[in-house]
């Protein structure tokens, strides 16, 4: 795809270059986040990187 802008290209690798099945899994994982927002739920902790005035990812925190 071209870019209006000039050069490059309209692509997203990281969407891109997935399966079918993987995108399903993002789309399912997206729609779970909402709900529990706006049923005022927690959310899962794998899926929290910054909570209440901190970072609360593990991984995040290892760099």
């Amino acid at each position: 795809m071209r870019n209006p802008l000039g050069g490059g290209n309209g692509m997203t690798p990281h969407y891109s270059g997935t399966t079918l099945d993987a995108q399903t899994r993002y789309a399912e994982g997206t729609k779970q986040i909402l709900q529990n927002y706006f049923e005022g739920k927690p959310q899962d902790p794998g899926n929290v990187i910054v909570g209440v005035g901190k970072i609360e990812s593990a991984s995040y925190g290892e760099r």
